[in-house]
């Protein structure tokens, strides 16, 4: 099962972060073979939310030259390309495959056509091998990759905050793009502050959402300095078990979530 997160407005409602804290949860919670990969054509702020340190970032990338999306475009490109090679190319966190990072392009230049196409290639593959592959979309739909990611998965994770401006261009977008509001769907407003008059069932009311497909993700201190430390994983493990608390709190939203992902966002 392919899962798309993205949002509609660049840098706005942290779906990088959001990938990497459902990814964590999904490889906490199941034993799916489950790989997070992305579509950015610059380093991914993704890939160093699962690394400790900027330092273990620095190490470890380079030894991808040879390995990451670089590599697996040219194995599609020479057609040597099969679905069980993949996990020989990226990061793995856990054993038996249950949580993979697939690290980006480290090209400058944008990719062509061609490119594009050996990308959605290469995340086919990954269909045939893994149980669950976790995109990280470029936002936006002016870049075609993006939209053909959506088009093609599964299910799309709709990361958005409270935001006016955000919420209506988003309703604007989803009118004009009806294949991806037909899409099965899951809603998460990050950083979500409670004490805010756009509330999730407001939020909801507003925008003629399905309340059962609408989560939250509470703002929290602890989570983003887990990001910036590269401790995503970490935090979520670390955390799962505490009983209370607003790591608590945030640990059971994010975990709703997940659960309604895993079984299909059913409605």
């Amino acid at each position: 099962m392919q899962i798309a997160l993205w949002s509609n407005m660049h840098g706005q409602a942290a779906t990088s972060a959001t990938t990497a804290a459902l990814a964590s949860m999904i490889a906490q919670k199941t034993a799916y073979k489950t790989l997070v990969a992305h579509n950015h054509f610059e380093r991914s702020a993704l890939e160093g939310y699962f690394f400790k340190q900027t330092g273990q970032l620095e190490q470890t990338l380079p030894s991808f030259s040879n390995q990451g999306m670089d590599a697996l475009v040219r194995l599609v490109r020479n057609g040597r390309l099969r679905p069980e090679m993949i996990t020989d190319y990226t990061y793995s966190l856990l054993k038996n495959h249950r949580l993979d990072i697939l690290v980006g392009t480290a090209k400058k230049e944008r990719p062509g056509d061609e490119d594009k196409e050996l990308l959605l290639d290469i995340f086919e593959s990954a269909r045939q091998f893994y149980d669950l592959v976790l995109i990280d979309v470029h936002s936006g739909l002016t870049e075609t990759l993006s939209r053909s990611i959506l088009e093609g998965s599964d299910i799309i994770v709709f990361c958005m905050n409270q935001n006016r401006f955000l919420l209506d261009d988003f309703q604007s977008l989803m009118e004009n793009n009806r294949v991806i509001k037909e899409k099965r769907c899951a809603y998460v407003l990050t950083r979500y502050e409670k004490q805010a008059s756009a509330t999730r069932g407001n939020l909801a009311r507003s925008y003629g959402l399905n309340p059962k497909s609408v989560f939250v993700l509470p703002n929290n201190v602890r989570f983003a300095d887990a990001l910036n430390q590269g401790r995503a994983f970490d935090f979520v493990a670390y955390y799962h078990n505490a009983r209370r608390g607003e790591e608590r709190e945030f640990l059971d939203c994010l975990g709703q979530l997940c659960d309604f992902v895993l079984e299909g966002c059913a409605q």
